[in-house]
């Protein structure tokens, strides 16, 4: 089977889904995660990401097994994006250890390409650059791998602009992931240094967690007045700030991906920015 998906990040749509919750948990689910993943492909997903490290402690990558099991016989399968990561891995139930040495990210990538049972990985990224080797180097072996042909598009995560620019020098780079979100928007000078310079900006964790939950207060306002959740107006907000933004949303039911994909649709008014800007008032 060979699904390499799309070779352009931004015809996948507006939201990612995300399947890091769907392997971490304590007593994964396998059921409830592939009716999961089938529920984000049938809303209209098309980029699903994941990560080497995104497995049990017993399994080498279920992630990446779980996500060949819901596209096997998925008939649209080639338009959908995967997106995995290499250069870092889970060790025992507790320990996620960073290698980005070129003969890691190698052995990484062929065992994502064996699991996913493709002959190339769509989005390939350094999941975290690795103080102890330097980056160039292992931006140069995620280099050689396209050149080998088993990459497509690549990507770097948790970087900095300095990261991007030399990674640059060394190779095209396609996509950029780091953490954004109305209530953390430290990483806005990188998502503006990718809007201008063409790189997708993937934002995980665009929700934030607890932190919306307590200050649900000024988005639950907005939410009412249109008639959607909370969870829907944040991404709304985020996607507002960039074209080249897409949303990576975690989701472990069908419930939740389905209502995240329509905050693509959400016209967010100039009364609602004004009062999600105040957010910025409540923030640690």
């Amino acid at each position: 089977m060979n699904f390499a998906g799309p070779d352009s990040i931004l015809s996948t749509g507006s939201i990612a889904f995300g399947a890091a919750k769907l392997s971490l948990a304590a007593e994964p689910d396998d059921a409830a995660a592939l009716a999961t993943i089938r529920a984000a492909l049938d809303a209209g997903v098309r980029m699903i990401d994941t990560a080497l490290a995104y497995t049990t402690v017993t399994d080498e990558s279920h992630s990446e097994a779980l996500l060949t099991k819901a596209l096997r016989d998925y008939d649209r399968r080639d338009e959908v994006l995967i997106a995995t990561k290499g250069g870092h891995f889970r060790a025992g139930a507790r320990e996620f250890p960073v290698d980005g040495r070129p003969e890691t990210l190698r052995r990484h990538c062929d065992i994502s390409l064996r699991t996913l049972g493709v002959e190339r990985i769509g989005l390939y990224y350094l999941h975290h650059p690795d103080p102890a080797v330097p980056f160039t180097d292992s931006i140069g072996a995620l280099h050689d791998l396209r050149q080998a042909g088993k990459i497509g598009l690549i990507g770097i995560s948790n970087v900095d602009i300095g990261q991007i620019e030399t990674a640059s020098t060394i190779a095209r780079i396609d996509a950029v992931q780091n953490h954004f979100s109305l209530y953390d928007e430290r990483d806005r000078k990188t998502l503006e240094y990718c809007t201008e310079h063409g790189i997708a900006y993937l934002a995980y964790s665009p929700l934030h967690g607890d932190q919306a939950q307590r200050l649900a207060g000024p988005v639950g306002t907005i939410a009412a007045r249109h008639g959607v959740s909370a969870a829907r107006v944040v991404l709304a907000w985020n996607l507002r700030q960039s074209p080249l933004l897409r949303c990576i949303v975690g989701a472990t039911r069908p419930v939740t991906i389905e209502d995240s994909v329509r905050a693509a649709d959400l016209v967010l008014t100039e009364e609602d920015l004004t009062t999600l800007g105040r957010v910025r008032d409540f923030r640690s």
